[in-house]
């Protein structure tokens, strides 16, 4: 049995070979300098949830019978409900859609870019 002194003197007559002159610079870019995703885990998986209810509940609307026509009855009510029947109200709101657009196009400072 070997003791600790003997294992080092054995790992240090190891013919090894140099590592190469990139060997820490690409350490760094796989591990530190490495781009970030686009997207986070947690975006995956609500998108993931959310097309899987719409795939679901797209399922139940077809496959019911007279789904369809209550979907539409129920979106009836909700655009009546709401006032968004009138061609005023429509208007005020895409008013005030385009001015929130535009002031957020002139009003917003440029990205800066981080130079690599």
């Amino acid at each position: 049995m070997m003791d600790d002194d003997a294992l080092d003197r054995a790992l240090a007559s190891l013919p090894l070979e140099e590592p190469s002159p990139t060997l820490h610079a690409r350490i760094l870019t796989a591990t530190i300098y490495r781009p970030r995703p686009m997207v986070a885990m947690w975006e995956v998986w609500l998108i993931a949830t959310l097309a899987a209810v719409a795939v679901w509940l797209s399922w139940a609307v077809v496959s019911a019978p007279s789904a369809s026509t209550r979907l539409a009855d129920l979106v009836t009510d909700v655009v009546n409900a709401g006032g968004l029947n009138s061609v005023q109200t429509l208007l005020w709101l895409g008013t005030g859609i385009s001015a929130a657009w535009w002031l957020s196009v002139f009003t917003t400072a440029p990205r800066r870019r981080i130079q690599p």
